[in-house]
């Protein structure tokens, strides 16, 4: 009995050595892992900060760089509308700039382009004849027949004289071949008007300036489609080389 009491109490001797030995090398191992995870958080708190839901370490400097970004763009955009975290305060500013911006539009004194007035005469003092007529023929005493008539014709005694009926520059001075001794005359806005049955003594030549108002021929009965009609002045008005009524130009001033 004590033989078996003498060797249990050296086993116990034996084996408690080796279990003291275990718990001592646990404990170094914790405490060496609980130090390695102090000094790794030291580093990450004067960098930046751990984001344990994402595992990873954030980056002060790169976040204060992102709202520097953000505020210069800001900056940049002077006419945007200021960025506030009152919303109301947004919301008066921009109703604000939108009625400046509407008020300029309506402000006359803003407005490019401006409609200015043409001055535009009666090129003849007479009697109105043949009246202008584009989808509706008229008579032709001459050649006995219904036709168009692209112009006006102004009846008055040969020697009346006749003015340009606006400002322009004498494009060409001939003898046509059916109308007679015939002057054009070209204007502004692409316009060009056409003096017909002309006498011969014309006063203008090509490429001559010419004002509103001054003499650039006299009636004549030059014409040989209108001879039957009498001394009398054809006259027609083209606008972006299309035939127009002359009155309508002439009416509206």
């Amino acid at each position: 009995m004590d033989n078996k009491k003498n060797k249990f109490k050296k086993l116990l001797e034996k084996d408690g050595f080796y279990l003291v030995l275990f718990v001592c090398v646990c404990l170094v191992a914790v405490t060496a892992v609980w130090v390695t995870k102090n000094s790794i958080d030291n580093i990450a708190s004067q960098n930046g900060f751990v984001n344990y839901e994402q595992g990873e370490i954030i980056d002060d400097d790169k976040v204060a760089s992102n709202d520097e970004d953000e505020i210069h763009l800001i900056k940049e955009d002077e006419k945007a509308v200021p960025t506030a975290t009152n919303s109301n305060q947004n919301l008066a500013k921009a109703k604000e700039k939108l009625k400046q911006e509407n008020q300029a539009k309506k402000d006359p004194d803003t407005e490019v382009a401006k409609t200015t007035t043409i001055k535009a005469i009666m090129p003849a003092q007479g009697k109105l004849g043949r009246d202008y007529s584009d989808n509706k023929p008229t008579y032709s005493a001459t050649l006995e027949q219904w036709e168009l008539h692209k112009g006006i014709d102004i009846q008055a005694k040969e020697g009346t004289p006749v003015s340009a009926f606006m400002d322009g520059e004498v494009l060409e001075v001939l003898k046509d071949s059916m109308q007679g001794i015939t002057v054009k005359l070209k204007h502004q806005d692409n316009i060009v008007s056409v003096y017909s049955n002309l006498s011969l003594d014309t006063k203008v030549q090509k490429g001559q300036m010419i004002k509103c108002k001054d003499i650039i021929g006299n009636i004549g009965n030059t014409s040989i489609i209108e001879s039957k009609e009498g001394p009398h002045l054809h006259f027609e008005v083209l606008k972006d080389n299309k035939n127009i009524d002359p009155l309508s130009m002439i009416n509206s001033n």
